[in-house]
């Protein structure tokens, strides 16, 4: 179960009732264990048994501690009061009082408290009373918060709660209090159970502005009938605008499948901005269809889309896939595109398989682009031979016509490739292929047959001596081309690894590519190539240092020498530099010096960037946060740019710890903008905010967006 990070205070309202032991389906037959830790009596007559001190009753994995304990045998009531501690998995639950009858499963716990674990930290819990039996679980006057004061800054407060164990959770007047102020108020929640609660549960109103739309405030309510129609029902009010409505239905129709329809729009505005999905998915034995639609056109986008797919699987060997596609942007670069496609296998042996793909694209941006891909091949596998015949063409009318004669695709008509994995030779593993096929590349409309042979040397190592591996590899190609023209090429790869103490290590790779003969075609081209890597590394306790460079012998140059180097000294101070050498010319082309030092609540990062070549200091970054005070830090962050004689980047924080929450102002002197904020750490993403170029900021919709289910 993954819980949101605006939702902590209402998923701990389920968890809270969820902690508490499984209403058994027949109680009766329970093993229940007694223990007292002082004095036990035990009344023949009526038989009740009646223990004091240290009282332990252990049922069914879960074990409940008190001070008093009075167990009533004949109507197999047990009642534990004073110091009541229930705990099941690794999870503890106070109270005053505990009444629970074997029999019947039902029980009442009163003056209920807990700290509930949550991904943010922990939610303190309290209730005055939680009625169970097999059917559900009541939970009233409960109130949660992750303030751990007495008297919390905040917390969630609801009336009335039900539990249907396996179905539903429904939450009666739920308020939100800031202090003694209360904020926010949700007359009726139901949340469906077995479902991640971040999709399901309903969070704060979203308050903010907009240029188009002006100050809004957007709600969010859900229903549920059953397991198979519930959804979230959307009120939103615009100053602009007027009023906007929607609603996102959920629904499963048992063998027609299962999806959701969403409906939303403004209806008072002068202009119609609406928005309307509907997905769908139906699943059987040997195939799946599933299908998403949407359309939107408001003031933030117009889009209209559509992807349906059809995937197939059978138990004799075939699989298949069908697809439909289509987008449409006008304000986009792409303002239209559609794909469409099959992919088909079915193997009729063990060793023989057919395979058949087919796609058409149609892009519309400056122009219109089409595109029709085909392949169709056989497979036949015999130990380690393999033999696939390939017929694959890409056509293109739309460049056909055009001068461009650059390589985009390459047709296979037909090709037939002969592998073979291993050569059998025990100290070499080779392997090899032949290909013999005609071909043809679009839109250059260079056609050719070519015959082509590879002999590959798999990657193979050698130690031979500790310390010291040795790895390399290479491959040997040739190919015979219509019209008198050939290729071979030789490549080879060497690397090295060298232990040259405890603390140094040497790192090489040498590659080197011999090319005979030209191509008519580009998909095939080779480009000699031979060149050096050179890697020495340096790691002792707090120091870590490297340089590395290439050196390329065609060229007869090497690329820039690269150096870094990292150093903590101890746990406050850390260090890190970073250069680079032109071998060339000789020459430091650039230094990057960067320190960080903190303690604390104190933090402090400098860094510099300077190009030795022409003596100048490029950038200089600094930024630290000092603490006044138990509850004052003030904050700078900022980029100096000494060429232009001007700060990039610059923003002086004050910020001011109120327990659970936090009030920071800010200044930023290279926009010239002055901002509060106002953060509750129970819904880190939805601050209250006011900023001198923006406006009234009362949580941003981009960052809760995902909390709230709202769709941008």
């Amino acid at each position: 179960m993954q819980l949101g990070k605006g939702t902590p205070l209402l998923a701990a309202a389920l968890i809270m009732v969820l902690i508490f032991p499984a209403p058994p389906g027949h109680a009766a037959q329970q093993a229940v264990r007694i223990v007292a830790g002082k004095m036990g009596t035990y009344d023949l007559e009526n038989q009740v048994f009646a223990a004091e001190g240290d009282v332990e009753v252990h049922v069914e994995g879960l074990v409940i501690y008190g001070d008093v304990l009075r167990a009533d045998l004949q109507e197999g009531v047990v009642a534990v009061e004073g110091s009541v501690r229930l705990i099941q998995d690794d999870q503890e639950v106070r109270g005053g009082r505990l009444v629970y009858n074997l029999e019947t499963g039902r029980g009442t716990f009163e003056d209920v408290r807990a700290e509930v674990a949550v991904p943010d930290g922990t939610v303190f819990a309290s209730g005055r009373i939680v009625l169970f039996d097999e059917a559900k679980y009541e939970l009233s006057d409960a109130a949660f918060t992750t303030c751990d004061l007495e008297d919390s800054h905040y917390r969630l407060v609801t009336k009335e709660m039900e539990l249907f164990p396996g179905d539903k959770a429904i939450v009666r007047h739920v308020v939100y209090y800031e202090g003694s102020i209360p904020l926010f108020y949700w007359p009726y929640l139901v949340v469906p159970l077995g479902r991640d609660l971040e999709d399901l549960l309903v969070s704060l109103p979203v308050v903010g502005y907009g240029e188009y739309e002006g100050y809004f405030i957007k709600s969010t309510f859900n229903y549920y009938f059953n397991e198979r129609a519930y959804g979230n029902i959307y009120v939103d009010l615009y100053s602009r605008l007027g009023l906007g409505a929607g609603v996102k239905h959920h629904y499963k129709l048992k063998e027609l499948g299962q999806g959701h329809l969403y409906l939303w729009g403004v209806p008072t505005a002068e202009e119609k901005h609406y928005k309307a999905a509907w997905e769908h998915s139906l699943a059987k034995e040997s195939w799946e269809l599933t299908t998403k639609n949407s359309v939107e056109k408001t003031w933030l986008r117009e889009e209209t889309s559509t992807d349906t797919r059809l995937n197939i699987s059978t138990s004799n060997g075939l699989k298949g896939r069908l697809w439909f596609t289509y987008k449409n942007t006008p304000a986009s670069s792409t303002k239209e595109q559609t794909s469409a496609g099959m992919e088909w296998s079915k193997a009729l042996s063990d060793r023989l398989t057919l395979n058949l793909d087919g796609t058409y694209t149609q892009k519309r941006a400056g122009t219109e682009v089409r595109l029709v891909d085909y392949l169709a091949s056989a497979v036949y596998t015999e130990g380690k031979h393999r033999l696939t015949l390939t017929v694959e063409q890409k056509f293109n009318p739309d460049l056909l016509e055009t001068e461009v004669k650059d390589w985009r695709s390459v047709q296979r008509l037909p090709e037939l490739k002969w592998e073979v994995s291993d050569l059998g030779l025990k100290s070499l593993p080779l392997q090899s292929q032949l290909v013999v096929g005609h071909y043809e590349e679009t839109p250059s409309m260079v056609r050719r047959d070519r015959v082509y042979g590879q002999l590959t040397l798999r990657p193979k190592s050698w130690r031979p001596r500790t310390g010291t591996t040795i790895s390399y590899q290479g491959d040997l190609n040739g190919a015979l081309y219509s019209g008198q023209e050939s290729q071979a090429w030789l490549y080879g790869r060497m690397a090295l690894t060298q232990s040259l103490g405890e603390h140094l290590s040497l790192n090489s790779t040498y590659r080197r590519r011999d090319v005979w003969g030209s191509t008519p075609f580009g998909f095939d081209a080779q480009k000699p190539l031979e060149d050096l890597y050179v890697r020495l590394n340096y790691n002792r306790g707090s120091l870590r240092a490297g340089a590395y460079t290439t050196y390329d012998s065609r060229s007869k140059s090497f690329n820039s020498l690269t150096m870094d180097a990292h150093l903590r000294p101890n746990e406050r101070w850390a260090f890190q530099l970073y250069a680079t050498y032109d071998l060339n010319n000789r020459s430091w082309t650039r230094l990057v010096p960067m320190a960080e030092y903190k303690h604390e609540e104190l933090s402090l990062q400098l860094g510099l960037r300077y190009r030795p070549s022409v003596q100048e200091l490029e950038r200089v970054d600094l930024r630290f946060t000092l603490p006044v005070g138990s509850t004052w830090k003030v904050g700078y962050d900022s980029i100096y740019e000494p060429s232009k004689e001007a700060f990039t980047k610059g923003a002086i924080t004050l910020s001011k710890d109120l327990h659970c929450r936090q009030l920071v102002f800010s200044y930023d002197h290279v926009a010239g903008r002055f901002a509060v904020q106002f953060t509750i750490n129970a819904f880190p993403n939805l601050p209250l905010g006011w900023d001198s170029e923006g406006g009234l900021s009362l949580f941003d919709l981009e960052d809760v967006a995902e909390i709230i289910d709202v769709k941008e």
